[in-house]
Formats: structure tokens, sequence, C-alpha cells
């Protein structure tokens, strides 16, 4: 029989992860959460009115969605697993939002009780029969007509496909790449997905989903302005941005 494969544990996701590694830290530590992310603010845009609405934040880690939902007025519970990703979103939350350490295949609210739902840069984190059970108690807790709104990266046909590329271009430059481009961050990734299979797993869990390549990168590492142009044209036009993009976005509804 094969072997099992063990969650990530949340020991992880330590304090130096969240506050060096992990996207968005810098506008963290500079604004207390204040600012947010460009990929953060695109997930708001799929989710329109927030005032009033019942909103639950699936892997909320140092809670700066939790924070701009509540400051909005919504009714904003976030949930992790992760001790030091709770410490931090602590700090930051206004007192109408709420905190919950659990995890995210059984989650402990009633059928029905949220008309929105985030799981933004979580669902590669999940093998993919815990992505399943996650997906399947996210159906359970939203309300019929209820959202669901999914950010995640990499878009594995970048990986596949796209990333050699860039790799060689680097390399005529003198620039230097390792050939797996998961060597690069901490190996914390374990089910990366492509639009295809997204909208499946989705589709699998009861969802009704549409999946989007949308570039949350603004490539500013890059000092020459002419590659930057270059970089984003190839990562939002297509067909290039079907391997250049390196970012997905999903908008799933539990029907009525």
């Amino acid at each position: 029989m094969p072997e099992e494969k063990k969650p990530i544990p949340p020991e992880a996701y330590d304090l130096a992860y969240f506050l060096q590694e992990c996207e968005g830290h810098e506008e963290y530590l500079a604004t207390g959460g204040k600012e947010l992310p460009r990929r953060l603010r695109m997930a708001l845009a799929f989710a329109g009115e927030l005032a009033g609405r019942r909103v639950l934040d699936l892997g909320c880690g140092r809670g700066e969605l939790l924070r701009h939902c509540a400051e909005e007025g919504a009714l904003a519970v976030g949930v992790d697993y992760s001790a030091d990703a709770l410490h931090l979103a602590a700090q930051i939350l206004p007192p109408r939002a709420g905190l919950l350490r659990g995890n995210v295949r059984a989650l402990p609210f009633m059928e029905n009780s949220f008309e929105l739902v985030f799981a933004l840069d979580l669902v590669e984190h999940l093998y993919p029969e815990e992505l399943a059970e996650m997906f399947a108690e996210v159906r359970r807790i939203l309300a019929p007509g209820g959202k669901l709104i999914i950010h995640t990266m990499p878009n594995l046909w970048y990986y596949r496909y796209g990333y050699p590329f860039f790799r060689l271009f680097q390399r005529l430059r003198g620039v230097s790449l390792p050939r797996d481009p998961r060597d690069r961050w901490r190996r914390v990734h374990v089910n990366e997905q492509t639009l295809l299979s997204l909208r499946h797993s989705l589709e699998k869990a009861g969802l009704k989903a549409r999946v989007y390549l949308r570039n949350t990168q603004d490539f500013r590492r890059e000092g020459n302005p002419f590659l930057r142009w270059v970089y984003r044209f190839l990562a939002t036009v297509y067909p290039f941005a079907w391997i250049f993009c390196n970012d997905l976005f999903a908008v799933a509804i539990k029907e009525e």
C-alpha cells in the first residue's frame, strides 16, 4: 500500500515564515495590515459588498484580509492552525473580528453559516484528499448562493512550461536559477494547481466554479523597465498568460 502522506505540521508556519517569507510581509510590518498586497486586493474585488455579511477567512495567516473585512462592516471570523499566525493576527484585528485555531478539514460551524468564504494561498498547502475535505466543509457551511473565493499560486503550467524559458533567459543574463523553481522557497507547497485541476476539484465538491488567471506580480525586483514591461505583457496577454501568469483565482458558488 502507498505510504500515507502526512499533513504539513503547523510548526512549519512560524513567525519567520509570516514575517520574512510569506508574500505581503513588508506591508504588514510597515502598516500593521492596513495596506493590503495586490493579491488580497484582487480577491476582495471578487467579493463585492462586505457590510453586514457573514465572512470566514480560512488560513487567515497574519489577519490582514480579516481586518479589512471587519473594518468594512462584515461579521468576520478567521481560522488558522498555526499558533504564530493567530498571534500575529490578534495584534491587528478590531474587536468585531473573531479568531479560532482549527483545521479547515473539520470546521466547527453549523450548516449555511456564512455568506462568503475566503481561502487565499491555502489550496497549495493541502494534499488532494485534504483539499477535497475542505471543499466539502465549505459547501456545508456556505449559505445557498454563498461564495467561495480562492487565490493560489503557483500556476503549475508556469512551473512546467514558462519557468524553463525564464530560467534560460536569466542564464543568458548571467543569473543562475535552480532547475526546480520550488528550490527557491520553503517546501510547503504540496498540491499545485492549473486552471483545469482547480475547476475540476470545485465542481466535484458540488460548487459552480469559474477559475481565472490574474497577474498579481509587479516585477519590481527587475531593474530594467523594458523587461518589467515584457514580463507584465507575458503574464497578462493570451496565449502567453497560460504559461507565464503564476496566479490563479477562483469564484465558486453554492447554488440555491
